[in-house]
């Protein structure tokens, strides 16, 4: 609208110097040859698309820049690539008969109609502006176009900014909408981040097979097995030669403490009951841990009396 207002009246005002220097020239066109018809109207055709470029260009411009604000600098071949989908008639008529056709087609209408309306009632206004025209010389009716049609663009321009605002708002809350996700994406969504409940406990097993598994391989090497007594199993190993501390070797609770206890017994690892200290070191420490420094004295007494069991003398580190 802006550049129209800054055109549009030195653009009438080229045209009409040029009709009227064409009509002055028509008077001296005798015979209408072709020769002499191309001579006369070149000039003038040349004239007149000059008096118009500079509004074309600068449509162009703002229609340029108006695509690089929405979608920055994008060059694709996509929209070239032969797809033989667009050619299937479901799909099209999908398309032309869809919910979202039909909200687009209603609101083109609307934009047309409004269009329409404000265009209507502006040439009531300027009627009696239009009839007084051909009392007016070219210059004068030029400039007279020129104030009309730029009233009426901003009528339109009005129009269409009050159009743009509602279609803004209402692709908003469209494309909202579309990003909320039903109840079964949820589900979806909850599969793939937190994984499939079916896949998780099949997991969990073989998981708690492994660790089972490793109980046969960890708790032969123990000196002792220290319990709750049912529901802890701490297995202990002391090697005075290696180790600066007794380390356990393998714990477990529950299942894992009864599996313990199954191993302990098939290799003749003592079991003894110790509910304080058993807590304490499930509590504090992880397997591959040596014992913490304030449970030496009870551990010392339960190897010590592990030893007597054996008949072993009490090692003592070197």
């Amino acid at each position: 609208t802006v550049i129209l207002g800054m055109g549009m009246r030195p653009m009438l005002v080229s045209l009409a110097a040029v009709i009227e220097r064409s009509l002055e020239g028509s008077a001296y066109v005798v015979e209408g040859t072709i020769d002499s018809l191309h001579d006369s109207m070149y000039p003038t055709l040349v004239q007149a698309a000059l008096a118009v470029l500079p509004l074309l260009l600068a449509a162009l411009g703002v229609s340029i820049l108006a695509v690089f604000w929405q979608t920055g600098f994008l060059i694709t071949t996509k929209s070239l690539v032969p797809n033989i989908e667009r050619l299937n008639p479901t799909q099209g008529f999908g398309r032309m008969f869809s919910i979202k056709t039909a909200i687009k087609t209603g609101f083109d209408v609307l934009k047309v109609a409004l269009v329409g309306a404000m265009v209507w009632f502006a040439a009531v206004d300027l009627f009696p502006q239009i009839a007084s025209l051909p009392e007016l010389d070219a210059l004068e009716a030029a400039e007279a176009i020129g104030t009309m049609t730029y009233d009426l663009a901003i009528r339109v321009a009005v129009a269409l900014l009050i159009l743009g605002l509602l279609d803004y708002f209402v692709q908003w809350w469209k494309h909202a909408q579309d990003m909320k996700m039903s109840k079964q994406q949820v589900k979806e969504e909850f599969k793939e981040s937190d994984g499939d409940p079916e896949v998780k406990r099949r997991r969990m097993q073989i998981a708690r097979q492994m660790a089972m598994h490793r109980l046969s391989t960890t708790v032969p090497k123990a000196d002792v097995i220290v319990t709750n007594p049912e529901h802890l199993s701490i297995a202990i190993q002391y090697d005075a030669q290696t180790m600066a501390a007794p380390r356990i070797v393998a714990m477990g609770a529950d299942q894992a403490a009864f599996r313990i206890r199954q191993i302990a017994l098939k290799h003749s690892i003592p079991i003894m009951e110790r509910k304080p200290l058993a807590r304490a070191l499930f509590a504090a420490c992880k397997v591959g841990q040596e014992v913490p420094t304030e449970h030496y004295k009870a551990i010392a007494e339960v190897l010590a009396y592990v030893y007597r069991l054996k008949n072993r003398a009490i090692p003592v580190a070197s």
